[in-house]
């Protein structure tokens, strides 16, 4: 049912008719496809609405004007996403991605931060499963660029939320040519991330030379792994990376404090945080 001032309750409308729609049989295969339960927390200028979508258990949606409404009688959040309602319809729509606004700080994940990345992916499946339906509810469903949220799920790694940033680095590069060109431009250099995190060091090669495909800008490994030349290694703890990105530190201050070991061009290091800046403005766009 549409909630007035809230029109992203019609893409919450529309996983509701699907999973009340489906046979118990098909209902169940959809919820292990996904095996999570998903929060939102959504604001607009006049308040806030809460949805919870169990695609987890039961496979159902509930709602409600608090927090603890909408969880009554449902399991535990495996990730909130609070979020501005036309935010959602845009994400929705395939306007822009959740990558993009996290990067840009327009939406904010608590949990499980690689379930924010299969978002797009979770309502492009329910929206095609809406047209096979009788009386789906008039909601608008997203296109994004399957093919970048592939590959920037491939990156991201379980228990290093440090390569979630960089796998929306490989999202936001990989679907906009124009950006990811001017990135190469300006950057033109090789840089080898080194996360420390729960199972030990994690490492992703940053291919910023000029000519480098959509698919080829981030990968997974180290740069000998690749066989490439790394201009600079970076070494930091996963946490430290994620408050990097988000800007709580900076470069220089977690280089100086002993969190950031750079191998190689130092100089380079400095240049990291203009790629994350440069991702974060391009959120808008994707």
């Amino acid at each position: 049912m549409p909630i007035e001032g809230f029109a992203s309750s019609a893409i919450i409308d529309q996983l509701t008719h699907v999973l009340t729609s489906l046979s118990a049989d098909d209902r169940k295969k959809e919820v292990n496809k996904t095996k999570a339960v998903y929060a939102f927390q959504v604001t607009n200028a006049k308040g806030k609405h809460f949805f919870v979508v169990d695609l987890k258990q039961a496979g159902k949606v509930t709602d409600g004007a608090s927090e603890a409404e909408a969880a009554k009688g449902q399991p535990k959040p495996d990730i909130t996403i609070t979020i501005d309602d036309g935010t959602f319809v845009k994400i929705s729509e395939g306007k822009t991605t959740a990558a993009g606004e996290f990067m840009s700080g327009k939406v904010k994940i608590k949990g499980n931060m690689m379930l924010g990345m299969k978002l797009e992916p979770l309502l492009k499946r329910f929206k095609k499963l809406a047209e096979s339906l009788p009386a789906a509810p008039a909601a608008k469903a997203p296109v994004a660029d399957e093919a970048s949220g592939a590959v920037a799920q491939e990156i991201a790694v379980k228990g290093y939320e440090g390569s979630v940033v960089i796998a929306q680095i490989a999202q936001v590069l990989g679907a906009d040519e124009a950006k990811r060109q001017s990135v190469l431009k300006s950057t033109n250099a090789i840089f080898q991330i080194d996360l420390n995190g729960p199972q030990g060091v994690k490492s992703w090669v940053l291919n910023l030379k000029p000519g480098a495909s959509a698919a080829d800008v981030v990968v997974p490994g180290t740069a000998a792994q690749n066989k490439k030349t790394a201009g600079v290694v970076l070494a930091l703890k996963d946490a430290d990376f994620v408050d990097l990105a988000s800007g709580k530190i900076t470069g220089q201050s977690a280089f100086m404090g002993g969190k950031l070991k750079a191998k190689g061009n130092v100089m380079l290091a400095l240049k990291l945080e203009s790629v994350l800046k440069a991702a974060k403005s391009a959120g808008a766009k994707l």
